[in-house]
Formats: structure tokens, C-alpha cells, sequence
């Protein structure tokens, strides 16, 4: 019988639909894998398991008790223990009085308020017990605040142990650490195995076939695929909700995307050196490097979670560098304020569209009219419609009446309007259906070919080898590969193992 038992989960954020009908079952003493691309619902789901949130429809059942209703404190108590994809502790307290309010937790001694915690010498020598069990026996005397990031990681799985589950939730557990910290936490992890059921949530594909018993693959909401990691690396579908298409699968053209033209050879209107950033103690880029020629149209890519985001948000001003140089138009940019970037001729089009929800589509667009660098062509109201022939028709409509492709049409037209040199789009077509993806790569197509440089962010491998110059894959921070079209189009093999599964 199942340790844990989802059944028909389903959960809504007012009009989003985040998860339809999942079913999960996690086994006592197994790794159990749950993956899948970005805004597949897996942080959604283990927030329902653990008690964050509370489902619109269906049941959780735990050790075949029904515990869809019970606090998550409760659920602790009944053996359901957690980390965060953020770490979580008491940064100012010592590893062992972050463990030891832990053990209190489980047995009830923080109801002796009235003893010091140091006349609790069962107490602590569980907590140091813990401590020696996470590889943190060395370090007990010290603040949480000072540890490594990768030893804060293994504090907060401590403190997950100390509460002496029967199942552990990870999510992102190697998130943002090295590869010496990532192989530490990996031998924590697989340590448990046979001891108590793990559920993981991971984007590092290796440490998940490292490490799982049993995957599930989340995609929109919605299981997709369940079963042994052999299984799931050879289903065609997961290939194809990581790059559009199945990996061995029969190449099917589309109208509209060109063969890919030699590489611009000009200088870099854009170049990232060395480049690292962080969130927190939590290190995400570790020396990227990559270069926009102008004029081209290069991509990068990578699985999620991989860095690709914060290299765009470090690129134009939102996240401040650790290290490293951001150099536009022979410039340095990376101390700039976001609007100091714009202003030089940078624009995003970010993840999610972020338009004005309560604002026409004319005023979305004219609210950002701009030509600071006097183009003698510059982009206007109509010169944006010609481009996106549907949001002609929806002038007057406010931006949340539009469907997902026209908001990204709205957000990319948003973009022409400050007349950028460089136009930057993180995700450009996710979520949309393959006629309206066919707009946006078209559109593209026709920016990139009028001169405008494009940086591109996107998952359809097969069909950017076809519209892109240039192609740089990250891996965990890194840029793990680079190279002109035709060498990515030619080795699948590159797809399988930093793009798919």
C-alpha cells in the first residue's frame, strides 16, 4: 500500500487552473521524482501535500488517513516533514538550536517553558545526532547565517529529520549550489533511501535519474507520465513537453521559419563576462559568458531553473551582479539602474507578459512611446499593428480581455515602442498554441531581418535551430555549450542531456 495517496487534486488560484485532477502515489521508503517545465504545478502540488494550501477538489490521504483538511503543523506531527525552494531557518541561531527547536517541536519538551533549553541533555544529544547525520558535526556552535549555502541546505534537511518523518518533501534541494555541494547533498539524499520516502521536486536532470526510484512528469497543471526513470526517459510525450516535439520523432516544417543564415560577425552589440549573481546566500549564475552580435539572433537555453531568467534579469538591471561585466554598445551596464539600461536601448519582454491589466491595448503601447535614440524609422501605434494584425481589432479592449497570444503580442509591441537596439524575450511563445507561436517566430523573423538584435529565450529547439544565428545552453549557471545552428541541429544527443530528460 501507498505511504501517500493523491487522488483527482485539483487547485485554482481564481481564474488560473494550477493543477487538474493529479493523481500521486509515493511508496514508503522510495525516491519518488517529480519534474517537469516551468509552471507545471509541481510546487503547487507538494504545497497541497504538505498543507500550504488547501485543494479545490480531491483528497490527500497519508498512511490511508484522509488528511486533505488537516494543518500542515498537524501534518508534521503525523510524519509529513518539508524543505523550501528558499531556505528556511533561524539565521541567527546555532545548528544545533535550529535542530534542537526542532526535536522540541516533535516531543512536546517546548511546553517546559519554565527549563533552560541547555538543562535538556536528551534534547540536545538528539539534535547533535541529527547533526552528525546531515554531515554537520563539525559545525554545531555555529549561526546558520554564517554556514554555506550548501550546509544551510543540509541544516534545512536536518531540521526536516529531526522531526523524525516518515515522508520528506524536497523541493529544489541543489538549487543554487556548486557541483562539490550538489554531490554532498546527493549522498545525503540517496542515504535515506530504505529509511524513509523522499518526494523530490528537481530540475537537474542528473540528480534525478541519480537518485529516483519512480518519476512522475507534471505538465500544465495535469500527470503526464508516471513510472521508473527508464520509462519515463524514453516516453516521447515528456521529450515533447521539454522541446516541443518528440526527440526521435519525424521533423514536421512550419510556414514561415527560415534555414538559419551564417552568424553576424561584426562586434558583440552585447557582451556578458564572467557574469555571477545571487539571491541571497542561495549563488545562481557561477561565470556565464555570451555574446549578441548585432544584428543577430541568438538564443539561450537550458532547462528551468537553470539561470537563464537571472542572466536576462542581471543583463538589463533587475538583479545586481555578484561578479562579472555586462558590457552593451561598449558600455558597461551592470551597475545601472533598470531604467538606465532601457534608456540605452534595452528591452524585455519578461516571462508572464506582466501588461497592464486595466489598461487599453492603445494605451499599453502608448504609454511606453519612446525614440531616445532618434531612429529616423521609429516604431509608432501603427507601425506595431502592422506587425500584430489582431490587436488592431482589440484597440480599445483592456489587456486582461486578451487571450495569452495577444498579450504576448501586446508585451513584444510594448517593447518596439521605447525603439530598443536590443530586444530581449524570456519564454516568447509558452503556453501558446502552435498558430499563434507561428505569429510570434514570424514577427521575429521579420524584427531581425529589419536589423533589430534579438536575444531569445525559449523551448522549441527544433524550430529556433531554424530561425536563430547562435545558440548558448546553460547548465546550473554555466554556459555548458555554444555553437551556430547547424552543430545543434546535428547532435540530438545535446537536446537529450541539458534540454530534455
Amino acid at each position: 500500500m501507498s505511504l501517500l495517496q493523491v487522488r483527482g487534486l485539483t487547485r485554482r488560484f481564481g481564474g488560473v487552473l494550477a493543477l487538474w485532477r493529479c493523481d500521486l502515489d509515493v511508496f514508503p521508503a522510495e525516491v519518488h521524482a517529480l519534474i517537469g517545465p516551468n509552471g507545471a504545478g509541481k510546487t503547487t502540488l507538494v504545497n497541497l501535500v504538505s498543507g500550504l494550501l488547501a485543494p479545490t477538489e480531491g483528497r490527500v490521504l497519508f498512511q490511508g488517513r484522509d488528511i486533505t483538511h488537516v494543518p500542515a503543523h498537524q501534518r508534521t506531527l503525523l510524519g509529513i516533514a518539508r524543505t523550501f525552494q528558499i531556505t528556511n531557518l533561524f539565521p541567527q541561531d546555532t545548528v544545533l538550536d535550529n535542530l534542537a527547536r526542532a526535536v522540541q517541536a516533535r516531543t512536546g519538551s517546548s511546553f517546559r517553558f519554565w527549563r533552560p533549553v541547555s538543562s535538556e541533555g536528551q534534547l540536545l544529544e538528539e539534535a547533535a545526532s541529527v547533526a552528525r547525520r546531515v554531515g554537520l558535526e563539525g559545525r554545531l556552535h555555529t549561526p546558520a547565517h554564517a554556514l554555506s549555502h550548501g550546509e544551510q541546505r543540509q541544516l534545512e534537511l536536518g531540521v526536516a529529520l529531526a522531526c523524525n518523518p516518515r515522508l520528506v518533501i524536497l523541493d529544489e534541494p541543489t538549487a543554487g549550489m556548486s557541483r562539490e555541494e550538489t554531490h554532498r547533498v546527493v549522498d545525503l539524499i540517496r542515504s535515506l533511501r530504505g529509511q524513509v520516502a523522499v518526494l523530490l521536486v528537481e530540475h537537474d536532470m542528473d540528480v534525478v535519474f541519480r537518485l529516483s526510484d519512480r518519476i512522475t512528469v507534471l505538465v500544465e497543471g495535469r500527470v503526464l507520465a508516471s513510472g521508473s526513470p527508464e520509462e519515463v526517459r524514453k516516453n516521447p510525450e515528456v521529450h515533447r513537453a521539454y522541446l516541443g516535439h518528440a526527440l526521435d520523432g519525424q521533423k514536421t516544417p512550419e510556414r514561415g521559419v527560415r534555414v538559419s543564415r551564417p552568424r553576424p560577425s561584426g562586434p558583440p552589440l552585447l557582451q556578458v563576462e564572467d557574469l555571477q549573481a545571487s539571491y541571497g546566500a542561495s549563488q545562481v549564475l557561477f561565470g556565464v559568458n555570451l555574446q549578441v552580435p548585432e544584428g543577430g539572433l541568438v538564443t539561450l537555453l537550458g532547462r528551468n531553473g537553470m539561470g537563464k531568467t537571472t542572466t536576462v534579469h542581471t543583463i538589463v538591471g533587475l538583479v545586481t551582479p555578484k561578479g562579472g561585466r555586462v558590457v552593451f554598445d561598449g558600455r558597461r551596464i551592470d551597475r545601472k539602474p533598470p531604467e538606465g539600461v532601457a534608456s540605452l536601448g534595452v528591452a524585455l519582454v519578461p516571462e508572464g507578459r506582466q501588461i497592464f491589466p486595466n489598461l487599453t491595448v492603445r494605451e499599453n503601447l502608448l504609454a511606453f512611446a519612446a525614440n531616445r535614440s532618434g531612429a529616423d524609422d521609429p516604431w509608432t501605434l501603427d507601425r506595431v499593428l502592422d506587425l500584430f494584425p489582431r490587436l488592431r481589432a482589440r484597440l480599445n479592449q483592456m489587456g486582461n480581455q486578451l487571450s495569452g497570444g495577444e498579450q504576448q503580442m501586446l508585451a513584444i509591441g510594448r517593447a518596439l515602442m521605447t525603439n530598443p537596439r536590443l530586444l530581449i524575450l524570456d519564454e516568447a511563445t509558452e503556453g501558446l498554441a502552435p498558430l499563434l507561436r507561428e505569429e510570434i517566430w514570424k514577427a521575429l523573423r521579420k524584427l531581425n531581418e529589419s536589423g533589430l538584435t534579438v536575444l531569445l529565450i525559449d523551448k522549441y529547439v527544433e524550430r529556433l535551430t531554424e530561425l536563430a544565428d547562435y545558440h548558448f545552453i546553460l547548465e546550473r549557471g554555466r554556459v555548458a555549450w555554444e555553437g551556430p545552428s547547424e552543430a545543434l541541429r546535428a547532435d540530438p544527443e545535446l537536446w537529450r542531456r541539458y534540454l530534455s530528460v
